[in-house]
């Protein structure tokens, strides 16, 4: 009896039966590739979020952007110019600071450099006119923020606005000015110089007959040794030497020449 034939397996076909997988597939039942540049891990793309915020808060604004304060980036804000000034007595300094502020910080800045102007700006005889000029530019600026509601928004917390002006020890700087001035009232009060002299004023010379230095004294005081009859501005006039002792008196400004009659 013939022994029948081997069964014949097509050429690389599997002995067992199973079922081969097509060339190039995946043996192990992964997840196709991404296509190239894909994903895999499903991020979101470079540049998203990916911690992103609640709905209604965005992110914090950003100092400089129109509209926000430079300070807190509160809004709403004004751009304004807050200016100082210091003295000192030959030089002198301008200060200012120019930005965009919101109610808070427009505040808190117009008060420290006001109570700072107020007690540095007047120690200069030029400053003493330019420091109330600054003041009073300074209300055009806090004018502004006075109209501004409070802020909202900002990414950090706006200025504490403070003492109001008056509250801190350096606004009474202003006394400095009202002093000096009074000062000066006194010292006019009190000069008893000739150049004070009137017609009618009586005089005393502490001096000599050729260095005289003459002062106005009452009438009725045991002192009184001349008695002013004429005064005339300037050196061109003269008196008449048989009735009058002629005092003149040159430079500063203030040349003049009195008429004097002895009273004893």
């Amino acid at each position: 009896m013939t022994a029948p034939p081997p069964p014949q397996y097509p050429q690389g076909g599997n002995p067992y039966g199973q079922p081969q997988p097509p060339q190039g597939g995946n043996p192990y039942g992964q997840q196709p590739q991404p296509p190239q540049g894909g994903n895999p891990y499903g991020q979101q793309p470079q540049g998203a979020n990916p911690f992103p915020q609640q709905s209604g808060q965005p992110y914090p604004q950003q100092a400089g952007q129109p509209g926000t304060c430079t300070f807190c980036g509160g809004s709403p804000a004004v751009p304004a110019t807050v200016r100082g000034h210091q003295g000192f007595l030959i030089i002198m300094r301008f200060l200012k600071l120019k930005a965009t502020y919101c109610r808070s910080c427009g505040i808190a800045t117009h008060r420290d450099m006001t109570t700072k102007t107020l007690w540095q700006g007047w120690w200069g005889i030029a400053s003493f006119v330019i420091t109330p000029v600054t003041l009073l530019i300074n209300l055009g600026a806090r004018g502004k923020f006075n109209k501004l509601p409070a802020p909202t928004g900002g990414w950090g917390p706006p200025r504490e606005p403070g003492k109001p002006i008056f509250g801190r020890i350096g606004a009474y700087g202003i006394l400095a000015p009202l002093v000096v001035i009074a000062v000066i009232v006194a010292a006019s009060a009190f000069d008893k110089s000739a150049s004070t002299a009137a017609v009618g004023d009586c005089m005393h010379n502490s001096g000599t007959s050729s260095r005289p230095n003459l002062k106005v004294v009452g009438c009725d005081s045991s002192d009184a040794q001349y008695k002013v009859v004429e005064k005339h501005s300037g050196t061109s006039a003269t008196c008449d030497p048989t009735r009058f002792t002629e005092y003149d008196q040159s430079g500063g400004g203030n040349d003049f020449i009195l008429c004097l009659t002895n009273v004893r």
